[in-house]
């Protein structure tokens, strides 16, 4: 385990004193593409360029004054939509609207107060149960939680959002694809990696992380035998491309991304 004041995590799987990296070959991973920091125009952008290039978005991340982050995957199904600059009652829109149209939120993120926050989402056409909730409060997301898995579903995409004093969180359950796997919520920075700790030697390891902000973390943790993989948090939007050229090298690449507060985490695999 090696940990930096400004970067936190990353597994000893990946990096272990004295030993060599293990990670996948480059020409092994996904042709992928990552952004970060950029406006709501260039977001825009980027997502028709993309699209027409044939790459598909796997992750995305909307933060502090409506900042972008995603990372986009080349190939696979074309029926996917992805939305940005939704109000609350627009993302719930756009919900029922998928409900008809076979297909779900896979990945959603929000930013600002309850009262006027900006939501993004990413679709995807698959079938089976879901539940999507937004503006909950910690009690209430617990509470979502404990329901959701009563109904035989996992947590698969979480945010935190809101003020620092009223933190609020949009979720997405959906049929567990296996292996066993929990949740934490609130925690400090220094509670997410005693629970790091607490559970790698466990097997588990970390696979949504978002940042509230009031600069606690959420996590969901699944057990599932992934060896090479990576986990940093408390970056700056440079720090993060800095590890992500690095980890680029060693053929791994960015599966989620979350922001708040110029504060930057990430899962890579």
């Amino acid at each position: 385990m090696r940990t930096t004041s400004k970067i936190a995590i990353v597994t000893s799987v990946l990096v272990a004193s004295g030993a060599a990296p293990v990670a996948a070959s480059a020409a092994a991973a996904p042709a992928f593409v990552a952004y970060h920091n950029v406006g709501a125009a260039e977001s825009v952008k980027q997502v028709r360029r993309l699209k027409e290039q044939g790459y598909r978005p796997l992750t995305v991340n909307v933060s502090d004054g409506e900042r972008y982050a995603a990372v986009w995957v080349k190939g696979g199904s074309p029926d996917w939509g992805i939305w940005q600059g939704m109000s609350a009652s627009g993302y719930q829109r756009r919900v029922d609207a998928g409900v008809k149209e076979g297909v779900q939120p896979v990945s959603v993120s929000a930013t600002g107060p309850a009262g006027s926050a900006v939501f993004t989402a990413v679709f995807d056409k698959k079938g089976g149960t879901f539940q999507s909730r937004h503006n909950l409060t910690g009690s209430e997301f617990a509470a979502a939680n404990k329901h959701a898995v009563g109904q035989g579903l996992a947590l698969t995409s979480v945010d935190a959002y809101g003020t620092p004093d009223d933190v609020r969180y949009v979720a997405v359950w959906a049929p567990n694809p296996g292996g066993a796997w929990y949740y934490t919520y609130g925690k400090s920075r220094s509670q997410h990696e005693a629970e790091f700790h607490a559970r790698k030697d466990k097997g588990f390891r970390p696979v949504k992380v978002a940042v509230a902000p009031d600069g606690t973390y959420t996590a969901v943790w699944r057990k599932d035998g992934l060896k090479s993989w990576a986990h940093f948090v408390d970056m700056s939007a440079s720090g993060y491309q800095a590890r992500f050229d690095q980890l680029k090298g060693k053929g791994l690449y960015p599966v989620q991304v979350n922001a708040e507060g110029g504060k930057y985490t990430a899962v890579w695999e």
